[in-house]
């Protein structure tokens, strides 16, 4: 989930206006956000897994600082993170059984730093799945326009717009065995005016954990020849959500014209490349 705060700044008199604005981006192999790469993209404790590592690097030509806390999110039916300060009824937060350090990273150009993230009070969880998020977010300069200028009218406000950005990445704690099973149903094939084709389907779960993936869609024509068509990597589910709604754009290969045939959506786990749910629409 990726975050970018705009921050204005005023002055004589000084006023601080804040808000941020919280947006779902498809993930990549690292997460990045302004001049900031994280990888990996999301940490899972699971077994005997107490301590996960996560390294920050600066990609920007100016040095930087980011302060990093756990936040908490919910998930929508549409895939967008909604900050939220208590869980949803099945929901469980994981910042209480979790300790990082450091907690403000100072980096220069190029230069990369490894924070810590560790388990801790874990033996007063219960059988389930705990999610929170580590959020960096940047730090600037907050001294206001106009401070070392002589004369200062009062009647007047000037006003810096500069951005702020923040990245954030789940961090999901495990106990117990999982019985969660995934589907996909409702596929719908579309195209609109400017001749882009889409494909809407949903991914259902139901049990105590997340499901977490890969989307690939295949069109295998009526002469039984299969293109990949799209693909999504890193597309989650999160509990207690039970469903999530996917509009996804097909690169159409050349001659083919989608009216005959079939499409086939398959879900696949990132790490063990397992098949979580798979269907098909028959044209």
């Amino acid at each position: 989930m990726k975050n970018i705060e705009t921050r204005f700044c005023s002055c004589n008199p000084i006023w601080f206006v804040f808000f941020t604005v919280f947006l779902l981006f498809i993930d990549i192999a690292a997460s990045a956000q302004g001049d900031l790469l994280i990888f990996p993209k999301r940490l899972v404790f699971e077994g005997r897994n107490r301590v996960e590592k996560v390294t920050l690097s600066n990609i920007g030509k100016d040095s930087a600082t980011y302060n990093i806390s756990l936040i908490e999110y919910r998930m929508t039916e549409g895939g967008k993170f909604e900050r939220i300060s208590e869980p949803d009824e099945g929901q469980h937060f994981a910042t209480p059984f979790l300790r990082f350090f450091p907690r403000r990273v100072d980096l220069a150009p190029g230069e990369s730093q490894t924070v810590k993230v560790q388990l801790r009070n874990t033996e007063k969880m219960e059988v389930g799945e705990y999610r929170s998020h580590l959020y960096f977010r940047a730090d600037k300069n907050d001294t206001p326009l106009g401070q070392d200028s002589e004369e200062k009218n009062t009647e007047t406000i000037s006003v810096k717009l500069e951005a702020v950005f923040g990245i954030s990445i789940a961090t999901i704690i495990r106990k117990g065995e999982s019985n969660t099973v995934a589907s996909i149903s409702g596929i719908e094939y579309s195209n609109d005016e400017e001749s882009n084709h889409f494909l809407n389907f949903n991914i259902n779960r139901k049990g105590n954990r997340s499901t977490y993936g890969d989307i690939t869609i295949n069109y295998i024509s009526g002469k039984n020849k299969m293109y990949e068509v799209a693909k999504v990597k890193g597309l989650g589910v999160y509990t207690p959500g039970n469903g999530r709604k996917v509009k996804m754009q097909l690169q159409k290969p050349d001659g083919i014209n989608f009216t005959s045939g079939k499409f086939e959506v398959v879900y696949t786990e990132n790490e063990k490349k397992k098949i979580i749910a798979e269907s098909e629409l028959e044209l």
